[in-house]
């Protein structure tokens, strides 16, 4: 990987220089104002718990907050800069500008041309970007699925021996200690390689050495990776009432065994499928299997472990990894409908739906194998990711990330059809296009007579010149595909600086504020501000005394914020936690503020207290795309407001609705 990365410096070509542009661009729009958006709640776990690792208090994997490499990344950061809102969102950071220069390592497979342009729409494209400034595992574990990808057809294709199946070890070992989605990548990976081996009796690829390496492939993730799917024997254990992954309801502990006979079971089933790996490992690898097998289990060793600190670690790793997620598939999470990824995509992702349709069209009859490898990927993430029960904007960095390659593959071989068109004749075409485009818009977007008058004038005369100036060329077959090449290349231009700006408007324009889809929900800005007001209040007063309400999920990101102050947590559903405390002490009362009734006696009849203020604690989008049958759908769609109104959304950031909140009451000590 190393050699391939020093080539590409060392070659004649530009290829170097584009890429130093591109991580350049990549630097400044994953860095730039990376910390002025409010603290999401899940980013001040991650955030939190990172902080006390680098303090010497050790970490606890817990698979409610995924796995535990970003943990040691930021506790190693926070170590080295101190901790703060920026450093937090740093090693997302950092990762989203290696994905943008992924494509260059799959050169071999595709071209300079389409790595260019795979790494530009990654640059570019508005969920990476988003989730790129955002401190979560998201672009992680994009950025190790297509390292891991990279290893296995580099191994396919490789004409010498090499390390690249110790590679693809680590790299499938370092994906489980960042996120269990892996698992869905991972299951992709081994049934696309059985299909392609020597163990498919039915389908036979043509080259024999690829079928071998398909196969070394597939035994390769079975042995492992089996001893991870061991808490699949907890459903069967459940038939039984046996309960080896318990849900929310029965367990303090969601997908850990809840008592000794479970737990006896589940040490039972791991041992037992470390014996098939390593029976199946030395038969089919001999000696080199010992390599690959130290490979991936000391990486997943040192990070669930921590280090060697929490040993406990390495079973919840291996069994509560995949047991909470499948004990939280009833739970639903955000209880979205089925169709709520294509929104996400239609909404962020139209260019990359765009090039991948229009491939169909354009591209040569024959697929490649690295090609189909893309495109299956993508359609088992959609089906998978569909059938799963929690749906988040986040997944969709997953979902799409194969089209990412993908459209830079098709946008390369449609641009060298265009290429061979007369120059001449392109700018005639396009002339006529961006006219009707022009007009088209302006007509729909005048409320003035006058205004649409002239421009139906203007474009209907620009028109008949330009009709006038072609009217020698016969209508025939190559001038429809000439005009369709025109027509494409007008339309891929209109949609790359649509999205563009949608990038821009969803990570730097109003980005703590949820009006589109992605910020889902989000800590308001006014804790933002207030957390400043507090700060402030501090180094004026040499301190600070604050009482903060944990009701209704209140203490995070307080927890984060807060972290070196002075801080008394209560709970306001809980009498116990508040009735004998004395509030007139602190500088800071933060309450849920559907609950403050119960504090009105307490603190509004003092005169201790300045003022009494109502802000929004937490925001989320208005889910106004459900429809309760198809019949409600058909009829939205067929109003010409609604269409209009959902082109301006997405084009525009145009925005209807009612934001949702939760309020917090904030009560400020004279």
């Amino acid at each position: 990987m190393l050699l391939r990365i020093k080539s590409l410096i060392n070659s004649d070509n530009n290829v170097a220089y584009i890429m130093a542009a591109i991580f350049f661009i990549s630097i400044l729009t994953r860095f730039l104002l990376l910390d002025i958006r409010a603290i999401h709640h899940d980013e001040s776990l991650h955030g939190y718990y990172s902080w006390a690792f680098a303090r010497g208090n050790g970490f606890v994997h817990n698979p409610l907050m995924h796995g535990p490499m970003i943990f040691h990344l930021n506790a190693f950061l926070f170590f080295i800069f101190g901790d703060s809102d920026y450093i937090l969102r740093v090693v997302p950071a950092i990762f989203g500008c290696i994905l943008t220069l992924l494509p260059f390592l799959f050169i071999k497979f595709i071209g300079n041309k389409a790595a260019i342009f795979s790494s530009i729409i990654i640059l570019f494209s508005p969920i990476i970007l988003y989730y790129s400034r955002f401190a979560r595992n998201d672009v992680i574990i994009a950025t190790i699925s297509l390292l891991l990808v990279y290893s296995l057809f580099s191994y396919l294709y490789s004409s010498k021996k090499n390390n690249f199946l110790l590679i693809f070890s680590i790299f499938l070992s370092l994906g489980f200690c960042i996120k269990e989605t892996h698992y869905i990548t991972v299951f992709f990976i081994g049934i696309f390689s059985l299909v392609c081996s020597n163990f498919n009796i039915l389908i036979k690829t043509k080259s024999k050495i690829i079928r071998e390496r398909f196969s070394d492939i597939f035994v390769l993730i079975f042995t492992l990776t089996i001893p991870l799917a061991s808490p699949l024997i907890g459903i069967i254990g459940n038939i039984f009432n046996i309960n080896m992954i318990p849900g929310v309801t029965n367990s303090a502990r969601v997908g850990y065994p809840s008592d000794n006979i479970s737990l006896l079971i589940s040490y039972l089933s791991i041992f037992l499928t470390f014996i098939i790996s390593f029976t199946v490992g030395i038969y089919w690898f001999k000696k080199k299997w010992i390599v690959l097998f130290s490979g991936f289990w000391i990486v997943f060793i040192l990070f669930f472990s921590s280090l060697g600190f929490n040993p406990n670690g390495i079973f919840t790793g291996i069994w509560q990894s995949l047991g909470y997620w499948l004990a939280q598939q009833d739970v639903a999470r955000g209880s979205q409908p089925w169709y709520y990824f294509f929104v996400v995509i239609l909404t962020y992702e139209f260019f990359l739906l765009f090039i991948c349709i229009s491939s169909i069209i354009f591209l040569r009859n024959k697929i490649r194998l690295f090609e189909f490898f893309l495109i299956s990927w993508f359609l088992t993430n959609m089906l998978v990711y569909g059938i799963a029960s929690e749906k988040m904007p986040w997944l969709v960095v997953n979902i799409v990330l194969p089209l990412f390659i993908y459209s830079g593959i098709t946008i390369s071989e449609i641009l060298k059809n265009i290429a061979k068109m007369n120059f001449k004749y392109y700018l005639k075409y396009l002339l006529i296009l961006s006219v009707i485009i022009f007009s088209s818009i302006l007509f729909f977007n005048s409320n003035s007579l006058s205004t649409l008058v002239i421009s139906f004038i203007a474009a209907w005369f620009l028109i008949l010149f330009s009709l006038i100036r072609i009217k020698n060329f016969k209508l025939n077959k190559s001038l429809i595909i000439n005009f369709q090449k025109v027509a494409f290349s007008l339309v891929i231009f209109i949609l790359a600086i649509f999205s563009l700006k949608t990038s821009i408007d969803a990570s730097f324009y109003k980005s703590g504020v949820p009006d589109e889809i992605i910020v889902y929900t989000q800590t308001s800005p006014h804790v933002h501000n207030l957390v400043k007001d507090i700060n402030n209040f501090k180094e004026m007063n040499d301190g600070v005394l604050l009482a903060i309400d944990t009701s209704g999920g209140y203490q995070w990101p307080w927890a984060w914020y807060f972290r070196d102050f002075d801080v008394v947590y209560f709970d306001s559903t809980n009498q116990k936690t508040f009735k004998d405390r004395d509030f007139f002490k602190f500088d800071y009362v933060i309450i849920n503020s559907g609950n403050f009734l119960k504090f009105n006696s307490k603190v509004s009849n003092s005169d201790l207290y300045e003022n009494i203020n109502q802000a929004p604690f937490r925001m989320w989008f208005p889910e106004n795309y459900r429809f309760s049958s198809f019949q409600e759908f058909l009829n939205y769609v067929g109003n010409i407001n609604n269409l209009n109104y959902l082109i301006r959304h997405v084009a525009f950031k145009d925005f209807k609705g009612e934001i949702g909140t939760v309020d917090m009451t904030i009560i400020r000590k004279k």
